[in-house]
């Protein structure tokens, strides 16, 4: 088999690709570059994805798409059936790499017989268990284990030519036969001895169980008597407690009864009381009247205030006319009147009335009458020029007191306008105020008028309002102490109804209370509940452990059969142990077979890869190589050996197996990655050498991380190899 292309998605490789050739390839690529994920993707598109492995280090989670895309790829090669291209892409993300189809290079035409799950055993002719012990070489895995694939192939190829012959997988067999009779303390025969021990001690346990069963059942019955003697005390109480409940229905029937009474009475009482809600309106009522009234009295004081605002403005503009004036001046000219100074009424009649006194006076005096007129007249005329003077003298005073007073009047009724609005607006808003409180007043006492005429349908003598008030609280209470008798009723009736409902039979035993208490009897059946669940769970266990371990007599039946069972077991451990002996004399002499020529070969291609160092590779039966120097006397295991020569020898010990076990018609490509990293470049130019040859009859692949393995092909097979260099 020669592969060709591969092109792959599949860890850090996104839709990367590889041109193959034939013969040997050196692939140069930098850490971190694929090599290993190249040569992991090319055993997948092989043999499939291990999609069962659940893992931290499986493939389908180790080799995860870095990108998120999904996993697939495809493999081109040329076969013993043509040119094939296999492909395998992910259909359900549970199954990656899942969905596969193999067909003929450049057409849709599919490869028959070859499926997904042998796919790289029919193409290469080995197993992935061989391949991956043989072709498949890694530097972390160089080493090659053990197998039975492997031990059944090298074994095929050194004897009979069967593959499915392996002595390690009949011994293997043998042991897992030998061990499942007896292994230390388990196995078919300890079983049956543990069988038969606990057989015996079940059969002396049924007679214990049996014996303990009567004592629980005597105990019981005991038990169950004391109980019902308690449960009857009991019932007694019960019985007292019954009488009293019937009494307390009874009590309530009475209390039901006084109740209607007291509802009948206050009903009698009341006929015309108004309802709770007309009391509410008439509460709202008086309550508005109430706003009213202050209204009123608001009213009155604004007008009480708008007459004394009245007051003042008068005062004020009547001070201010008699501004200038002496209290005098002031009284004796109103301004209000128009003085005009005459003379008085009297002045004529008292000055001839004085004049008359005078002269008779005279006359009496001096009996001279006629003398008398004369100087009577003549005192008249003097007293008459007298007022006379005098009146003109005020008459002129008055003139000018009465213009200074005009004048005065002028100025003063230029500064009485301003007074005088004040005085119109005061009055004016005394009237507004006088009409406010009159209408506020005649509400108040419209409403006070409804309300005694609503209180007067059951309180006839109600004339105002305190009246109204306190008749008003009296139907308050008076519907108050009703509602609650009604609402008494209603719970008495309530609790009269839940107690007849709830009531108790009539006791159908004597209502005659015990003289134990109730809680001694409680506390006495709680004890007697206690022991008898004790007990009887005591016998259910009995019981059911009885039951349990089954009839004494098929168990001993069983206890024979086991018996001969053991028996017969014991001859076949017996005879498994005598095979074991025979097959492993058997092993050790095919290992003198297969071992020496596989070392052989081995020690050949180490010789080699050594320059002559070693001549000899021995090989166990776990397939652990030793090599013997030619100055050493014994041979050493690879773990004592340097890790270079180690790896060398690992490798001659592959190479090998490669030439004894794989096919040689398929040709299958041997895949090395970083295999020669730990070579010194002396022994690497040897291994070099060899490969080189090997590729004549076989494809290899040398995967490295460093550029002397192509350096030296170059100068030593110019043109003989496929150089391939990859990048990060």
């Amino acid at each position: 088999m020669e592969i060709k292309r591969l092109a792959a998605t599949f860890g850090r490789l996104e839709r990367k690709q590889l041109e193959l050739a034939p013969g040997l390839n050196v692939i140069e690529a930098p850490n971190e570059a694929g090599k290993s994920t190249w040569t992991a993707f090319l055993r997948v598109m092989l043999y499939g994805l291990n999609t069962r492995d659940r893992s931290a280090g499986a493939d389908k989670r180790r080799y995860l798409p870095w990108s998120g895309s999904a996993m697939e790829g495809s493999l081109e090669a040329s076969t013993s059936r043509g040119d094939i291209t296999i492909l395998r892409r992910t259909a359900r993300a549970n199954s990656p790499m899942g969905a596969f189809s193999a067909v003929y290079t450049g057409t849709s035409t599919p490869v028959e017989g070859l499926a997904s799950a042998g796919c790289g055993e029919d193409l290469l002719g080995v197993p992935q268990d061989v391949f991956e012990r043989s072709a498949y070489i890694r530097q972390s895995g160089i080493a090659v284990e053990q197998s039975q694939a492997l031990e059944q192939r090298i074994t095929a190829l050194i004897t009979t030519g069967e593959e499915d012959v392996s002595f390690s997988a009949a011994a293997e067999q043998l042991k897992r036969q030998r061990n499942t009779r007896r292994y230390n303390k388990s196995g078919l025969i300890p079983q049956v001895e543990e069988e038969q021990a606990a057989l015996r001690a079940t059969l002396a346990e049924l007679e214990n169980l049996s014996a303990a069963a009567l004592r629980d059942r005597q105990a019981l019955d005991a038990l169950r008597a004391q109980r019902a003697e308690a449960e009857d005390l009991l019932a007694r109480h019960e019985a007292a407690d019954q009488a009293d409940e019937l009494r307390k229905v009874e009590s309530a029937r009475l209390d039901v009864a006084s109740a209607r009474d007291r509802v009948k009475t206050l009903e009698s009482g009341s006929r015309s009381l108004p309802t709770r809600s007309e009391l509410e309106s008439l509460q709202a009522r008086v309550d508005a009247l109430g706003s009213i009234n202050e209204a009123v009295e608001d009213a009155r004081s604004r007008l009480d205030l708008a007459n004394h605002t009245l007051r003042q403005a008068e005062k004020a503009a009547n001070a201010h006319l008699y501004a200038g004036l002496t209290p005098e001046e002031a009284a004796a000219t109103p301004l209000n009147e128009e003085p005009i100074p005459v003379l008085p009424r009297w002045t004529l009649p008292a000055a001839i009335l004085a004049g008359l006194l005078l002269g008779g006076a005279a006359a009496y005096a001096t009996h001279n009458w006629p003398a008398a007129v004369g100087g009577g007249l003549g005192l008249l005329g003097v007293m008459l020029l007298a007022f006379s003077w005098r009146f003109r003298q005020r008459k002129k005073q008055w003139e000018e007191e009465h213009a200074r007073l005009e004048r005065r009047r002028a100025e003063a009724v230029e500064e009485y306008i301003p007074l005088y609005e004040a005085e119109a607006k005061a009055r004016a808003s005394q009237q507004a105020a006088q009409a406010s409180w009159e209408t506020v007043s005649a509400s108040a006492k419209t409403n006070l008028d409804a309300i005694l005429n609503q209180l007067r349908s059951f309180r006839p003598m109600v004339r105002n309002l305190p009246e109204a008030c306190q008749a008003l609280n009296q139907a308050f209470d008076l519907r108050k102490d009703l509602e609650l008798a009604q609402r008494w009723e209603d719970e008495a009736r309530r609790r009269w109804e839940d107690l007849r409902d709830a009531a108790p039979p009539i006791p159908s035993v004597p209502a005659i209370r015990p003289d134990v208490s109730r809680e001694q009897l409680r506390q006495r059946l709680a004890r007697l509940k206690v022991q008898e669940d004790a007990v009887s769970r005591s016998l259910h266990t009995t019981q059911g452990r009885v039951q349990a371990l089954g009839d004494p007599g098929e168990l001993e039946i069983r206890l024979r059969e086991l018996e001969e069972r053991q028996s017969a077991l014991q001859r076949e451990y017996d005879a498994i142990a005598m095979a074991m002996e025979v097959l492993a004399l058997a092993g050790s002499t095919l290992q003198t077979r297969f071992s020496p020529a596989l070392g052989e070969r081995a020690a050949a291609i180490f010789t080699r890869l050594t320059g002559g160092r070693y001549h000899k590779v021995v090989l166990d039966r776990s397939m652990i190589p030793s090599a013997q120097s030619m100055d050493q006397l014994f041979p050493h295991e690879a773990e004592l050996l340097s890790q270079g020569t180690a790896d060398q020898l690992y490798l001659a010990v592959r190479l090998a197996i490669c030439e004894m076990v794989l096919p040689a018609k398929n040709a299958v490509p041997i895949i090395l990655d970083d295999a020669l990293v730990n070579f010194d470049d002396e022994r690497m130019a040897a291994a070099l050498d060899y490969l080189q040859e090997l590729s004549a009859g076989r494809q290899l692949l040398l995967f490295t991380c460093q550029k002397r393995e192509a350096e030296y092909m170059n100068w030593a097979y110019p043109g003989r190899f496929h150089h391939i260099r990859l990048s990060r």
